[in-house]
């Protein structure tokens, strides 16, 4: 994969200034989230809300075709009737209103800005730099500070998050290197190496789960190969086995706490799960309005089963997602995500050449550790942390886009 800024600039040239305007901040934005989470919400609603101008200018609406669409305007529509028959009408639905700017921006970015592969690859090439400012300020950090949780730079415990979601892509390559004939096997171990170790510092253990379901999904697909599952889980658990003989707290928090069950924030996580739950089983069919789970506890009109009395959202978006829009609305959330899988697993089907194949396997492997069931704790409805997940999904929907394509042209 050969990048040329020549080929970047004939690819930006058929397009308008705003239009280029929208890309370059697209590529910049790992960056724009680490400087601003208000600038960079401002930015996707910007991407989203030129899309509807745009797609009404031409009156070109085919894009709402597209399953994974219908399903997440289904969970839209479910969003705003749920937040007109709550107790707290105007703030549930500016939230969930809110909301749709984040599909929106995805598709908007898949399906009008970026159809050149050159710009794709670009953007790769700036993700994995923004990955690698990430690793050097948590170790400038750690080095510098006394600080227990790494906040540079976002000034918010946000590294694990960022990392687990800008750099999964990297790591399913990598790994799938490692299954393969690769003969880059040595540089996807040294980035293993050094991913897994501030995976581990940051302390983002669903995040660091990732390259487990990885290494799992790759020892089944695309070929069956326990030979060399075995030979990388015996790696990995030597490496973890190393880490936390010299770092013997983090194995409590990884590990012993959470088997004896005295981790304070598997507690926490617990108790707020048992909340959304028992807030869906008393609101099954709409649910209490989006955000209503915080605002109802803060007003004490649920019960709340945080044995810290701590007034969060049920940190989980499929319990959310029932809690606060009810059966339907979580019933049309969980088909957005598997509607999403699906559409990147149609992508593996493609033939395409040797680094492209990498492509297509680790964007169907991606969407399955965005979306498994633990894997997104923040707020369902909130801002900075859904601009991680929706900007992944941007580029791996593109990417998929792009893959389509040159599959197309091999046909020809």
């Amino acid at each position: 994969m050969k990048i040329k800024l020549i080929d970047i600039f004939a690819a930006l040239n058929n397009k308008s200034l705003f239009e280029k305007f929208l890309i370059i901040i697209w590529i910049l934005m790992p960056f724009l989230m680490m400087a601003s989470k208000s600038l960079t919400d401002f930015f996707i609603t910007l991407i989203a809300i030129s899309f509807l101008i745009k797609s009404t200018i031409d009156f070109s609406w085919s894009w709402l075709k597209i399953s994974w669409v219908k399903w997440s305007l289904l969970f839209f529509t479910s969003s705003i009737i749920s937040a007109s028959l709550s107790s707290l009408v105007e703030i549930s639905l500016g939230n969930g209103l809110s909301w749709i700017r984040f599909p929106i921006f995805a598709i908007a970015i898949s399906y009008w800005l970026i159809k050149e592969k050159q710009i794709v690859y670009i953007s790769l090439v700036t993700n994995f730099l923004s990955l690698l400012f990430i690793f050097l300020l948590m170790g400038l950090e750690s080095i510098m500070t006394n600080h227990e949780i790494f906040t540079w730079p976002f000034r918010n415990p946000l590294n694990g998050p960022f990392i687990h979601r800008i750099g999964i892509i990297f790591y399913c390559i990598s790994v799938l290197s490692l299954f393969s004939n690769s003969p880059y096997k040595l540089f996807s171990i040294f980035f293993i190496l050094i991913s897994l170790f501030f995976s581990l510092l940051s302390g983002h253990r669903v995040g660091t789960f990732s390259f487990v379901i990885i290494i799992l999904i790759c020892t089944f697909w695309p070929n069956f190969n326990l030979k060399k599952s075995m030979l990388i889980s015996f790696g990995f658990l030597s490496l973890l086995f190393v880490y936390f003989i010299i770092n013997p707290s983090a194995f409590d928090r990884y590990f012993i706490d959470i088997v004896n069950l005295t981790n304070t924030s598997l507690l926490q996580y617990l108790g707020q799960w048992k909340t959304g739950i028992n807030v869906f089983v008393e609101n099954p069919l709409i649910g209490i309005g989006p955000t209503n789970v915080q605002n109802y506890l803060e007003i004490n009109l649920i019960e709340n089963f945080d044995p810290f009395n701590n007034n969060e959202h049920p940190h989980n978006h499929y319990l959310q997602a029932f809690a606060e829009t009810g059966f339907f609305g979580g019933i049309f959330y969980c088909l957005m995500a598997i509607s999403i899988i699906l559409n990147c697993y149609k992508t593996t089907k493609f033939q395409l050449d040797y680094i492209n194949n990498y492509f297509k396997f680790s964007i169907f492997i991606t969407s399955v550790c965005l979306f498994w069931p633990f894997s997104n704790g923040h707020d369902l409805f909130g801002q900075q942390q859904n601009s991680f997940l929706w900007y992944v999904l941007s580029l791996i929907m593109v990417l998929g886009c792009i893959l389509k394509n040159i599959n197309r042209k091999s046909d020809i």
